[in-house]
């Protein structure tokens, strides 16, 4: 199988500091880590593509190699999200996504064509989606109905990235949160109670990047 995933466009706003990354000659302040993430949880013998359409847009060299395209997105990316799913479906090609937004929105990427709608965490969805792959399923809808144990999360495939691109490299230590600020849905998507990785996961993960030459700011 051959993947293309897509993380969409940032338009300009209070998280993307365009005016900053373009005196710093950098494309994007953080990397789509959600996206590297599944790329991990991905069957190894897979060929993968992951496109950052903040650092460089596809090819239709690309999108003729894919068999399926996978893409994530927050809410701030929906008319980007929109008209790749509507590209994907045009092509002829199986488009699945998942992440915040179409987790808590589900019928905007069904009104939008998508095929697949992996929701929730990936951790539990995502071998529901290959199982559905597997078995021919031309459609699908896969929700959790528990919180994965993030101990047993794979390490981000950080190999995918251009790292030169980014401001900062993001990591996740938790997911899940106990407080209840008005303006965040974290609780929704993830919880209230912290699950957490271990310290040889974190130290795992910071020797990587570390050995891919990363010297600058990292955001847990």
């Amino acid at each position: 199988m051959k993947a293309l995933l897509v993380w969409p466009i940032l338009p300009n706003s209070f998280w993307s500091y365009q005016e900053a990354l373009d005196l710093a000659g950098l494309r994007s302040t953080t990397p789509p880590l959600g996206l590297i993430t599944v790329a991990a949880m991905l069957p190894d013998n897979w060929e993968l593509r992951l496109v950052d359409r903040n650092v460089q847009h596809e090819t239709e060299a690309d999108w003729e190699w894919c068999d399926i395209v996978i893409l994530s997105a927050m809410l701030v990316q929906r008319q980007d999200l929109r008209s790749l799913i509507q590209k994907g479906v045009a092509l002829g090609k199986k488009v699945a996504v998942g992440g915040p937004l179409v987790t808590s929105v589900p019928e905007f990427a069904l009104e939008a064509g998508a095929h697949y709608l992996i929701l929730d965490e990936g951790e539990c969805t995502i071998p529901m989606f290959l199982a559905a792959l597997t078995n021919g399923d031309e459609r699908g809808i896969f929700r959790a109905v528990e919180k994965p144990d993030v101990t047993q999360t794979p390490i981000p495939r950080f190999d995918l990235l251009n790292l030169d691109a980014y401001l900062l490299v993001t990591l996740q230590f938790s997911r899940g949160c106990p407080f209840q600020c008005e303006f965040c849905d974290i609780i929704n998507l993830f919880g209230r109670k912290p699950r957490t990785k271990t310290p040889e996961q974190m130290l795992a993960e910071f020797e990587i990047i570390y050995q891919m030459g990363w010297r600058r700011t990292i955001l847990l």
